[in-house]
């Protein structure tokens, strides 16, 4: 009886370590790249990207395109949840991932209609400007292709794939910071 129970213990402890090896992997298997040589095509010269002690990137690059480039890569390295989250919660599409929870707040955003503001927005934006969002929105949907199968644990929990990234989602992200900075809700 006691070597059954032994027996049963050890595949027990087993199957554990397994499990373990296996979440330990799987949350790191997103993690940023942040030493190496990373081949990124859509850059017109090398960029250098040096990171400190906490991560921090420093972006060295040759022409402001392919610092925007670089920019859009690494944030979405580092923080493409967040940005897709962001997003959605502007332009009032929580819900369609994270469900009836969301709702309210889904309308509200609707309701003010930022997504159309960020629209409108894009049409206006200088062509120099223009130049420096696209570069931006290329290196975010860059780091998508090239790492679709290496995403945030989060949306694999989720089960859903972020669409691409827009010149408007960018825009849409500046005008919720703006309406986050006037609302005082957080305070009341």
């Amino acid at each position: 009886m006691a070597r059954i129970v032994l027996v049963v213990l050890v595949i027990v402890l087993l199957a554990m370590a397994g499990a373990a090896a296996w979440a330990y992997w799987i949350a790191h298997l997103a993690l940023p790249q942040v030493d190496g040589v990373a081949m990124v095509p859509g850059l017109s010269s090398m960029v250098r990207v040096v990171r400190d002690e906490q991560g921090v990137p420093t972006i060295e690059a040759a022409t402001l395109e392919d610092l925007f480039f670089a920019q859009g890569y690494v944030t979405a390295q580092d923080r493409l949840w967040q940005m897709d989250i962001m997003r959605r919660a502007a332009a009032g599409e929580l819900s369609e991932i994270i469900g009836e929870s969301t709702v309210k707040m889904d309308r509200a955003q609707r309701i003010l209609g930022l997504r159309q503001v960020a629209e409108a927005s894009e049409k206006n934006i200088s062509s120099r400007d223009r130049a420096y969002f696209d570069a931006y929105t290329r290196g975010v949907n860059a780091f998508l292709e090239s790492d679709r199968n290496r995403l945030p644990l989060e949306f694999r929990l989720m089960k859903y794939q972020p669409h691409p990234w827009t010149v408007t989602d960018s825009l849409l992200i500046g005008a919720r910071l703006v309406q986050d900075l006037n609302d005082y809700s957080y305070a009341r």
